[in-house]
């Protein structure tokens, strides 16, 4: 899994502001790439003077923008073979039951809140357009969310390579915090699914 994240990592890295752009687009339509590989590259792009960050800061927010609205477009759509295939998900199903409930309780403004939520982002635009989410309030909120979330993890990639290049020796310890921190969803669910399968033997 460390070889394909970091395979991943260099193809991205090769197209430079446009592998940043790339990422985030990707993750935001619903394919669960780690946004950490875009942050990274940008960082690394603004450190080396390649790209300022207020280009970078626009280029990511477009590339999270864009995924958004191509997977609220296909959520409005209706009835069609990927809402077939997609609501098949157990997971999906769990965000859609949750997001339900936030848009009952904080109407447009869940979208905001979304962006924020790591586990819920790649599907909540598309749960959006299902639950027929009004597009300028959509585009609205969504455009002000991650522009707060890229601000922030542009700066804790900042951090990281900092840390990362003042303390080579820590390079594996960092690699596998890194990736705890990546698959804490799916770690968390596989714990859950031991509990469950404990309460019904007992």
């Amino acid at each position: 899994m460390g070889h394909l994240i970091t395979a991943t990592f260099h193809y991205f890295s090769s197209l430079q502001t446009f592998g940043a752009f790339l990422s985030m687009l990707i993750e935001n339509i619903g394919v669960p790439l780690p946004t950490e590989i875009g942050y990274l590259i940008s960082q690394d792009l603004i450190s080396r003077g390649i790209v300022s960050y207020g280009a970078i800061l626009f280029i990511l927010t477009l590339g999270h923008v864009l995924g958004s609205l191509i997977s609220y477009g296909i959520g409005r759509m209706g009835d069609n073979y990927i809402k077939t295939k997609v609501e098949k998900s157990k997971r999906i199903v769990e965000v859609h039951q949750k997001l339900k409930g936030w848009y009952k309780k904080y109407g447009s403004l869940t979208v905001f809140l979304t962006r924020f939520v790591g586990y819920v982002r790649p599907w909540s635009s598309y749960i959006a357009g299902l639950a027929k989410v009004e597009f300028w309030p959509f585009l609205l909120w969504t455009t002000l969310g991650s522009f707060i979330f890229n601000i922030i993890n542009i700066y804790f990639a900042k951090v990281f390579l900092l840390i990362w290049r003042r303390y080579e020796v820590y390079h594996y310890l960092i690699i596998i915090i890194a990736l705890l921190l990546f698959f804490a969803a799916a770690i968390y669910e596989f714990f859950k699914y031991l509990k469950s399968l404990r309460k019904k033997k007992t």
